[in-house]
């Protein structure tokens, strides 16, 4: 009776350390949202997303409660007029980073309830497919303070 208990202690001392380790698999790095006039119905996000673990992630979902709707977006050029593809899923190869950068993929921050202003910091989470939420705050900036930006790591 001792070994089994013993056994699923350590199966479940196992389960929890796996999960602090998942929740350090993803970082992100120089998030940032674009500063907009007071009317807009649609702002964007950018960040650095960096899988540190030995599997690939996807994340599947964001959210804010600033927003009534976030779409992960990648921007196309057809035929000289830049399009806004939705996409279901980022993935972020094992070992590897994706950036979200104005002209390629994208947060699309639909329908605000109030338009942050610059400096201000909006909470955001982003879900993966492992079932992690990572929790982070962004600064809103305009375009050409991106290159000012500190580098942050966010849980």
């Amino acid at each position: 009776m001792k070994k089994v208990i013993s056994v699923v202690y350590i199966f479940v001392l196992t389960a929890l350390c796996s999960s602090v380790f998942a929740s350090d698999a993803i970082m992100v790095h120089n998030a940032w949202i674009r500063s907009a006039p007071s009317n807009v119905k649609v702002m964007a996000a950018y960040m650095t997303i960096t899988n540190i673990s030995n599997e690939t992630r996807a994340m599947t979902a964001v959210s804010s409660k600033l927003f009534n709707k976030v779409e992960i977006h990648r921007t196309e050029m057809h035929e000289g007029t830049a399009k806004m593809i939705s996409q279901k899923e980022l993935i972020i190869p094992a070992g590897k980073s994706v950036s979200l950068e104005p002209g390629g993929y994208h947060l699309m921050l639909i329908d605000p309830k109030t338009v942050p202003r610059e400096g201000e910091q909006v909470d955001m989470e982003l879900h993966f497919d492992d079932g992690q939420t990572l929790h982070i705050k962004v600064p809103v900036r305009t375009g050409a303070d991106k290159g000012n930006m500190m580098d942050k790591h966010h849980h």
